[in-house]
This record gives C-alpha cells, structure tokens and sequence, in this order.
C-alpha cells in the first residue's frame, strides 16, 4: 500500500504511484479527444441549425422578408462572425457539457439552457454593439428552435460513437452482488452518455483496491449497503488511493431520486440529502396546469378530424355509441367520467365471461394483467387498431381541459383496481394520459408493477419529467407498442 500522508503535497502528482505512466498519457489522450469531438459536433449543430434557419428564412417565411430593404444573408455570411460561436461554446461550457458527465436526459436539459443562454447572450451582444444589421433577428429565434433538437442529437450520436471507439469509456469496477448489481450494471450499461465500461464486477469489497488496479478502473462503484460504517469508510479511503473517484450506490429503494441535493457541511463534516416534494409547491401545480391546457387546446383542435372520422367507423361497424364514458378514480379519490372513443361491442361483459371459461390461461392472465394482451373477444376490428396506437384515449385531452386528468400521471385506475393495489400517494395528482409505466413496457407490466412506477413518478415530479415521458411517449404509440 502506498503510504501516501508522508509525501510534500507539493510533490504529489495526479495519477497513483503504482499505475503506469503510460495509463495516465492514454486518459488524457481519450479526454482530449472527447473534448474535441463534442466541441466538433457542438458546431456543426450550430451550422445545421443556422442553415435551416436561413433557408426558412428566405423559402418558407416570404413574408416576413417583405418591406424589408435589408438583404437575407446567406450562411456564409454567419460564418465570417466569429463571435457567434465564442458565445455558443461559451454558454454551453458555462453549463457544464464539456466538464460533466450526466445521464441521457439530464444532458438534454443542460442543452436546452445552454442554447437558450447562448441565443440570449447574442441578442444581448447585438443590443450593446448596436450591430443588429449584420444579424437578422428571426433567424437567430428559428436557429434556437433548430438548435433545440439537433444539439442533443447530435450530441447523443456523438458520444455514442464515442464510446465505440474508446476514448469516452471509462473503465469502472462495480462492487456488489446479487440483484441489485445486477440491475445497477444493467443501468449503467443503457445510460453509455456516462461512460462507464465496467470492466468486472466483484462481491468482496476487501479484493476491491487490488482489483481496481489490476483491471485498470478509473472509478469504483459500490454497491454494498450491508457493510459496517468503519470498514465502508475505510474501503473508501484506501479506494481513493487507486481511483480517480469512488461512486456510491445507497440503496434508498423506492425513495426520491430526481432533484435530490446534496448539502456539505464544512464545520461539522456532515453531509445532508435534501429531498424536494415538488407537489407540494402551488406554483409547479399552477405551471402544470398551464402546460396541460396549453398542450391540450392545441392537440385537441388539430386531432379533431381524426377524432369525427374514427367515430363515423365505429358507429359504421358495430351498433353503439361513438363514445365510451367510465367512471375511473380521479384526484384525492374523487371519482370522474373518462371519456375514450368506443373500442369494444356492446355486449363485451358477456364475450369476455365465456372467453374466460373457456380459456384457463387468458383466465389468468386477466388476474394478473387485468387485461388481454393477445387477443380480446371484446375488441372490434376498428378497436383493435385505436388500442394498437392508442387512439383511443384522444378524447381524454376533454378530461385535461376540464381539469381531471393531466397529460402526464398515474393511471386512472378503475374503483375495483384499487382493492388490488396499494394506491396510497397516487391519487395526490391528477391521473394522466400518458405515465411512467406506458413508456417502460406498457402491456408487459402487471398492475403491481405498474403501481409500483405511478408511485415513482409521483414521489419525483417535475416539469421536466412530464416533458421526459411525453417525448418518450411518440415513439411508443408510433411503434404501437
């Protein structure tokens, strides 16, 4: 063991005694290259964004280029400012995207502040120099709204790439056993925008130094609630030795994760977690509403023709109503009439008993599901293709107008349902059209399961992560998932 707490601080270098100098060359080799790349792709988003803007400039928005006797620049022109990319580069080291590591998602958000920063500051720069001539003003706005999307694409390809070809990886040894490394690991392996390559995992924690330097982990993760205070701070201590940084993975089970803060006391060496309960504050309440109204309206007006065209089917093939209305448990246990179009004949209680006697095992996967994944006695042909892509819960956005649903929330479960479930915390919130379940495998979930994530989305919310789950949720009903 190196005994590190005798040597002149001044003369302590950055890497460990016993690793070879030639690792330490190759990091800060992989790192440049990093930088670079991302600095490379963070650019040519620019460009992109730039260009499209100033075609949409001069081809799509004529007129707006009316009345104006000042010229519409080419993007030549945006090239020759050289300030324009000092300031974006600027804003989005500010944000910390060349410095920090973060999940997929978190690095979006990141992305949507450094393009709102850097718009900001050039419109500020414009405003002081008086040089707003050589600038035109809307494509600037369309370019931020370009930008908006093609930054963190490009960025994600990036890194992936990236990761591929190694200088993004960061070897790392995961120290745990059983399911929960299993299921970190698995983690880890999907978030690739963080990096980590774990190259071993071990359960003995005392092998962790030698193994760390022997496999050539630049981090080590632990995974190991069970041991005692003195030899988790011990292990720590001897795995700084070796590693550039030591993870910690508490096992907190279904407790808040999303905006957890963590508060360092200097004078008392203590360390707090604060844990924010964002439903508690009226004003992301009042911001909620605003964004379900706002998003609604608009969905609600371009949807319904669509919405008069799938009732003319329904009422075409099978006799009924266009509609179906069922009462589902609202907010604070209120009950409420869920509007959906109809997907099912008339006489589906009656097709769903026999069905059921007749078949053990849809038998059991009805008490297990509480509903039938293959195939439904009770679903029509035009049914069965508005459930496939969720086209049927468009009337909904009525229930979000009318302020008993959300776009995004748990479930609205039927009144029998929540006998089966602890449904405690769920009906804090408004039920939504779209959740956290719907987008982590929908009809492979049980209802326990699908509880279980209801309660994780409400124990987190925020905006952001209503924004995160409607995102995700296109590419589901697109894939008819």
């Amino acid at each position: 063991m190196v005994e590190r707490a005798h040597q002149d601080p001044r003369k302590v270098t950055a890497r460990p005694l016993w690793l070879p100098a030639g690792l330490v060359r190759s990091r800060a080799w992989a790192r440049t290259v990093s930088l670079l790349a991302l600095a490379a792709s963070d650019l040519l988003a620019l460009a992109a964004a730039l260009g499209m803007a100033v075609g949409a400039r001069i081809s799509l928005l004529p007129v707006l280029s009316r009345g104006f006797e000042r010229p519409t620049y080419p993007l030549a022109h945006y090239a020759a400012l050289w300030w324009i990319p000092v300031v974006y580069l600027t804003a989005l080291a500010y944000t910390g995207l060349y410095t920090r590591r973060d999940p997929y998602w978190e690095e979006v958000r990141r992305c949507l502040q450094a393009a709102t920063i850097a718009v900001v500051l050039m419109f500020a720069a414009l405003s002081v120099a008086k040089t707003g001539g050589d600038v035109s003003r809307p494509v600037v706005v369309l370019a931020w709204g370009i930008l908006l999307v093609v930054l963190p694409l490009l960025r994600g390809a990036t890194k992936e790439a990236l990761f591929a070809a190694g200088p993004w990886r960061k070897p790392a040894l995961l120290v745990g056993h059983g399911r929960r490394a299993a299921a970190l690991l698995e983690a880890l392996r999907r978030n690739r925008t963080l990096g980590y390559d774990v190259v071993e995992t071990i359960a003995d924690p005392a092998e962790a130094p030698h193994r760390a330097v022997a496999a050539g982990a630049r981090e080590v993760i632990l995974a190991i609630p069970e041991l005692g205070r003195a030899e988790f701070l011990h292990l720590v201590e001897r795995l700084r030795e070796v590693a550039e940084n030591v993870v910690i993975a508490p096992d907190l089970a279904e407790a808040p994760v999303l905006g957890v803060e963590v508060i360092g006391l200097l004078e008392d060496r203590a360390l707090l977690l604060r844990v924010p309960n964002n439903l508690l504050k009226p004003w992301n309440l009042a911001v909620k509403r605003i964004f379900d109204l706002a998003v609604a309206s608009a969905l609600a007006l371009g949807l319904a023709p669509f919405v008069a065209a799938a009732g003319l089917a329904i009422l075409w093939e099978s006799r009924g109503p266009a509609f179906h209305v069922e009462p589902r448990v609202g907010r604070r246990g209120i009950p409420f009439a869920c509007y959906k179009l109809r997907t099912m004949f008339r006489d589906a209680d009656r097709r769903l008993g026999a069905y059921l006697a007749a078949n053990p095992e849809a038998a059991a996967e009805w008490q297990r599901f509480r509903k039938l994944r293959t195939y439904d006695p009770r679903v029509t042909r035009v049914g069965r293709f508005l459930r496939r892509y969720s086209l049927d819960e468009i009337p909904q956005l009525l229930n979000v107008m009318r302020g008993e649903m959300s776009l995004v929330g748990p479930r609205p479960y039927l009144s029998p349902e929540t006998a089966l479930i602890d449904h405690d915390g769920l009906t804090d919130v408004r039920p939504g059209m779209t959740g956290l379940w719907q987008v982590s495998g929908k009809n492979a979930l049980d209802l326990r399961e699908r509880s279980r994530l209801d309660r994780w989305y409400v124990n987190n919310w925020s905006l952001w992560l209503d924004v995160i789950v409607l995102v995700k949720t296109v590419p589901v009903i697109l894939g008819a998932r």
